[in-house]
């Protein structure tokens, strides 16, 4: 069963009049699917696409890009961020940061999802751009487990790290080569994020080309990758309450 770990189905990164095509598509292909979302009202947008099928799962989270936006709306995150069943799109980054008024702001409202993760054992998809290893130290401190580095950009030798402490990775179709040959099987975790606009595929497509490349990259059968992607999903939203619809899937 494919399971995508890592896709956004709202603006600007997706063409809302392929909605239903992509929802066919994903149900009928039994694509289980981790939609992210990038603030309050994407969020909202990815609820009710969510519930067009079951194969799609809503994430919460607040870019690190719009932190200063939100300042008067920590609260309301923190509420959010409770009853969510997965936290993402969030993190850290200073690097592509088109306001530097977010700057400050960042890390109170990642920590936010930190202290959730941690009282409650969520999934946290993370955006970390530029200072990869002061992003790892400060999820470090933290109990939370369920850590997900999403495209990881950082340097190779943090991810000896990274591996030591038991987090993901996520990548996608365009992931390096040099990465993607380091990163250990059982933290390997595979993303669409965002579906091709101008030369349009469906994510049944995408996701097989994706499981195809890394196959070859990592020396092995795309039915192979298939298999390792589903059971270290599974690994990660084993023993969940929130996600046992998803559990119940992907155990089928």
């Amino acid at each position: 069963m494919f399971v995508d770990t890592h896709l956004h189905l709202h603006d600007p990164y997706f063409d809302s009049d392929k909605l239903d095509l992509v929802v066919d598509d994903i149900t009928k292909n039994k694509i289980v699917t981790w939609v992210q979302s990038c603030d309050l009202p994407t969020y909202e947008v990815i609820l009710e696409r969510c519930a067009k099928s079951d194969y799609l799962f809503p994430s919460f989270g607040v870019l690190p890009w719009y932190a200063h936006t939100y300042v008067d709306q920590f609260d309301e995150i923190t509420k959010l961020a409770k009853e969510a069943i997965m936290l993402g799109e969030i993190g850290l980054d200073e690097k592509y940061a088109k306001d530097e008024a977010c700057i400050p702001h960042q890390l109170p409202l990642f920590e936010i999802y930190l202290r959730e993760a941690e009282k409650n054992n969520k999934i946290m998809n993370c955006h970390f751009r530029g200072k990869e290893r002061e992003s790892f130290e400060i999820v470090k401190s933290y109990k939370a487990k369920k850590i997900i580095f999403h495209g990881y950009s950082g340097d190779i030798t943090l991810m000896k790290d990274i591996n030591d402490a038991g987090y993901y990775y996520s990548i996608g179709p365009r992931y390096g080569e040099e990465k993607l040959k380091l990163i250990p099987d059982d933290l390997l975790i595979l993303e669409i994020d965002v579906l091709p606009r101008d030369e349009f595929r469906v994510p049944s497509v995408v996701f097989a080309e994706i499981v195809e490349r890394v196959a070859k990259i990592k020396g092995t059968t795309p039915e192979e990758i298939e298999a390792l992607n589903q059971k270290n999903a599974l690994r990660l939203i084993n023993n969940d309450p929130n996600l046992s619809k998803m559990i119940e899937l992907l155990n089928q």
